[in-house]
């Protein structure tokens, strides 16, 4: 379980203040919050990227509490398709990612036929549009194996055929006890597959729905 205890987030103004929460393996949670009020920064936090001025995070397994340091390749966070280097191709990102948090034990090749990359997998990924860049990002999360995914808008960029094929992989990786932390827009379609929606507003963090949509577009 990754746990948020009294968690307080400040960049040029106070995003968060005294947050907690708890996410469980095998569960699917979404992040919702009108633009610039933490989602992202959040994500950056969790996955150890970036520092939160007041608070504690881990992870607790066994009874055993874990820091973020001592965990690193139990999660997996791959912020945006902007990261990915022109000049190298989806094949180069998966070796690197499988070697590196799942010490070469996935089968790349099936996570290549399951997300469609044959056609590019080998292309330099300034020839990718952005649906393909999207796939070689969310074929990285496969390939890493890790216990917790922390995704920041997954479903960006891609087409109606993908997002049918990412909320299956979705349920799938639920299924093998992963947890996935996502942020998403209001009414996202992923948030029927989801365990919990947590809402940020007013600089908390809440699982209770907003009346006012609106507040989230």
């Amino acid at each position: 379980m990754l746990k948020i205890e009294n968690l307080t987030l400040t960049t040029r103004e106070k995003l968060l203040e005294e947050v907690n929460a708890e996410f469980e393996l095998g569960s699917a949670y979404g992040l919702v919050a009108p633009n610039g009020s933490g989602k992202t920064t959040l994500l950056r936090v969790l996955a150890g990227l970036t520092k939160a001025e007041a608070g504690r995070i881990y992870l607790e397994e066994d009874n055993e509490v874990l820091d973020l340091v001592s965990s690193r390749k139990k999660i997996f966070y791959y912020e945006t398709s902007d990261w990915l280097d022109r000049h190298l191709s989806a094949w180069d990102y998966l070796q690197f990612v499988n070697e590196k948090w799942a010490d070469g034990k996935v089968d790349i090749e099936e996570i290549i036929k399951y997300w469609d990359l044959s056609d590019f997998v080998k292309l330099p990924i300034r020839k990718y549009s952005l649906g393909m860049k999207q796939k070689t990002v969310l074929a990285m999360y496969a390939v890493s194996n890790t216990n917790y995914w922390l995704m920041d808008e997954p479903m960006n960029g891609l087409d109606e055929a993908n997002q049918k094929r990412f909320t299956g992989f979705m349920e799938e990786s639920k299924k093998r006890g992963t947890c996935i932390i996502f942020s998403s827009h209001q009414n996202d379609s992923l948030h029927s597959i989801s365990d919990k929606i947590y809402y940020i507003s007013n600089k908390k963090l809440s699982d209770t729905a907003r009346e006012k949509q609106e507040d989230y577009d």
